[in-house]
């Protein structure tokens, strides 16, 4: 892949505005996907190469509680726009890239610097009674890959966890081990910075630890791909999924291939 391979969501939305105003428009919507850009503005501004910046209020948000967080405090755009603006395609990365910077480069943007960390401009607020405490996210919102809960309970066998956060819709929890609420994204971003140590999936929380210049411990599993280990300073583990579930993938996919062909059954492990 090259970056002229690149495909631009929205190209045509160029043309609606001067050619020294950028609007960016996140679509999926999750708090890692707007993490993602919020490097650009800033490097828009400061290669010369755009004067105005704007968030598109065709922007998804997941959460309305993103927003006033990550935009509303971002010193570098000008405001929210109702237009809608471009959005990279990003199918993998280049070697030597990471996610963030095959953003900017979809952009036409190079500040000539690699592997670059979101940015957050929130100032979080110290728990001092959490300085002490190792923290797990067991929630995801799309895909943390196939994990094994049983394999996830075996890696935390005789490690140090001391709340995990209240479970919300996807999860993958621990067992015995006690929950910490976080009603609020003020109070989320809170807990994670004030931990000794922070376990999640490959979800926004390990996106909003690297902008918070947090280092992370990174679950993930089958079929995630790598573009989304995109901060040096993470440490991502593989889990595997569990037997048990392996061998009832095995069997439907044996089911379904016979049905489909009664005289052979191909079985691709």
């Amino acid at each position: 892949m090259k970056i002229n391979d690149l495909f631009i969501t929205g190209y045509e939305n160029m043309k609606l505005v001067p050619s020294d105003t950028l609007i960016i428009d996140v679509k999926w919507g999750g708090l890692g996907d707007h993490l993602f850009f919020s490097h650009i503005p800033q490097i828009a501004k400061e290669t010369g190469k755009y004067k105005k910046v704007y968030i598109s209020n065709y922007s998804e948000y997941k959460s309305p509680l993103y927003k006033p967080l990550l935009w509303d405090l971002h010193p570098y755009i000008d405001g929210y726009i109702d237009l809608p603006g471009w959005y990279p395609e990003i199918p993998d990365t280049l070697p030597g890239t990471n996610l963030l910077d095959m953003v900017m480069l979809g952009y036409g943007l190079d500040d000539g610097k690699r592997w670059h960390e979101p940015f957050f401009y929130y100032k979080p607020v110290l728990k001092k009674e959490l300085q002490d405490k190792v923290i797990y996210d067991p929630n995801f919102i799309t895909n943390a890959g196939r994990i094994g809960i049983k394999q996830l309970n075996k890696f935390f066998k005789g490690k140090k966890v001391d709340f995990q956060l209240s479970p919300r819709n996807n999860n993958l929890l621990l067992k015995d081990v006690p929950f910490i609420q976080s009603p609020t994204l003020e109070e989320y971003v809170s807990i994670i910075y004030s931990s000794e140590s922070f376990y999640c999936l490959t979800s926004g929380g390990a996106t909003l630890a690297a902008a918070m210049n947090k280092p992370a411990n990174v679950l993930y599993g089958e079929r995630v791909k790598s573009k989304f280990h995109h901060s040096k300073m993470h440490n991502y583990i593989y889990i595997r999924p569990d037997k048990k579930r392996l061998i009832s993938k095995i069997k439907a996919r044996t089911k379904q291939l016979f049905m489909n062909n009664k005289t052979k059954i191909w079985l691709h492990v």
